[in-house]
């Protein structure tokens, strides 16, 4: 129950924290500014349902490339570190 308490704390939370920043005129503007660019994708999308899945193919081309990138540069620093650390034990057992 203490877990159900805590789900309902959160977003009740959420709801009211949300409509406290809602008392700022920019905050109002921008956020009617973002649901009227919702929807009107959301119109757009619903009449041309393929312009979606190319949207979808090419976001996912775009996080899968952007994640390859990264796991690329983490084994170069790995690598990189890996010499070093070569380098500093060769150094070490000469001395």
């Amino acid at each position: 129950m203490k877990k159900n308490l805590l789900a309902k704390g959160i977003i009740v939370g959420a709801v009211v924290g949300g409509a406290l920043t809602l008392f700022d005129p920019d905050t109002r503007m921008m956020v009617n500014q973002k649901l009227k660019k919702v929807n009107r994708k959301t119109t757009y999308f619903m009449h041309h349902p393929s312009d979606f899945i190319a949207e979808i193919r090419n976001q996912y081309q775009s996080v899968s490339t952007s994640i390859i990138r990264g796991f690329d540069t983490s084994v170069y620093f790995i690598n990189e570190f890996q010499k070093i650390m070569d380098q500093t034990d060769i150094k070490g057992s000469n001395d």
